[in-house]
């Protein structure tokens, strides 16, 4: 591992920083680079498909959106000395929280394998299995394999710092070998801005439909809202294209009420509240678990059941005082308190503890 390059200010000391990007158009990776650069870091950007670079302090993935084996395999070849400080923060979420922990850890070790055989050269599964095959197989169970690329990488030295944007998912795997940093999602300036746009959306759904119970509450809350002449947008890309960057911003400026709804019932779906929190559109949401506990219902977003949602957000369309009271209080609460920088900074300062 190479020396950190120290600052002037010998309390502060400036890193060299290699962030995984997991496509050429990869919006979380960019962000990352910016809020490390303004902590006053050395961050640059490298493909998943690339050669793990050299002559770096820390290594920061994220997510993940493909195979951490790419990384893990790579990092096992390296001398212990050289290796980088490897943080990831976690953003996905966790099987079934219903199932015994033992059953997840041994269904993520076999999916741990088979990931390992498939990003290995010349294996065995390689050679007998054609990769149409292998691709669609390792498809199959994601979340158990992000549980076994974590205990593999952490019991081996190689991953030395987990963090979640959960508390509940930093609980379990605290309570189960792995102290976890929780950093929560937060607001960033590559994300929102204030537009001075006429709110002529009602309702702003945006992302994948993921799931049938997700669809189907959409497409409930969508017929009953235009059935009563509210403005609904939907940008799953089925009814319209997905929105990023720049564009998602000028929506969400737009927008009254930006929907939230889960894939599953005890999934972390507070990414969607860093979007459209610092754009002062107000989420209005199924019930949450307290993934993120800084966030009150009632107080910086709206929670409804199934059987009340769309009188809730009919209720808050015509209550333009009590919306912007609940807005504001979450502003301040994104664009203060839970910022990606914070949330950064506690990573990259729980990583080096471990460089030497």
């Amino acid at each position: 591992m190479r020396d950190a390059k120290k600052m002037n200010d010998s309390s502060n000391k400036s890193y060299r920083i290699a962030v995984v990007k997991w496509s050429e158009q990869d919006e979380m990776a960019v962000v990352i680079e910016d809020e490390l650069k303004q902590l006053n870091h050395s961050p640059f950007l490298f493909h998943i498909d690339s050669a793990v670079p050299q002559d770096i302090d820390i290594l920061f993935t994220f997510a993940p959106y493909g195979s951490l084996q790419k990384i893990i395999l790579q990092l096992e070849k390296m001398p212990a000395k050289t290796r980088p400080v490897w943080v990831h923060w976690n953003t996905e979420g966790l099987p079934d929280l219903r199932l015994p922990w033992a059953w997840v850890r041994f269904i993520g070790k076999i999916r741990t394998r088979l990931d390992r055989s498939l990003n290995a050269k010349n294996s065995l599964l390689q050679r007998l299995i054609p990769n149409s095959a292998l691709n669609r197989l390792n498809r199959i169970g994601l979340r158990y394999r992000y549980v076994g690329d974590y205990y593999y990488a952490y019991r081996r030295g190689l991953l030395n710092i987990l963090a979640d944007s959960s508390e509940i998912y930093a609980d379990i795997h605290t309570k189960h070998g792995i102290p976890v940093v929780v950093a929560p999602w937060g607001a960033t300036s590559r994300w929102y801005a204030d537009l001075n746009m006429e709110r002529d959306i009602d309702v702003l759904w945006m992302g994948k439909r993921g799931s049938k119970r997700r669809s189907d509450l959409i497409d409930y809350v969508d017929d009953a809202l235009s059935a009563r002449d509210y403005n609904i947008h939907i940008a799953d890309n089925e009814t319209n294209p997905f929105i990023f960057g720049d564009e998602r911003t000028e929506y969400l400026n737009r927008a009254k009420i930006a929907l939230n709804i889960t894939r599953t019932w005890f999934d972390d779906n507070f990414s969607r509240f860093a979007f459209a929190v610092p754009n002062r559109s107000l989420v209005v949401s199924e019930p949450l678990r307290e993934h993120c506990t800084a966030y009150k219902a009632g107080v910086h977003y709206v929670s409804a059941s199934k059987e009340d949602l769309v009188e809730q957000i009919e209720y808050y369309l015509q209550h333009d005082e009590e919306r912007s009271r609940i807005v504001e209080n979450a502003f301040e609460l994104s664009t203060k308190t839970l910022t990606f920088n914070k949330s950064i900074k506690a990573i990259i300062d729980a990583g080096e503890k471990h460089l030497s």
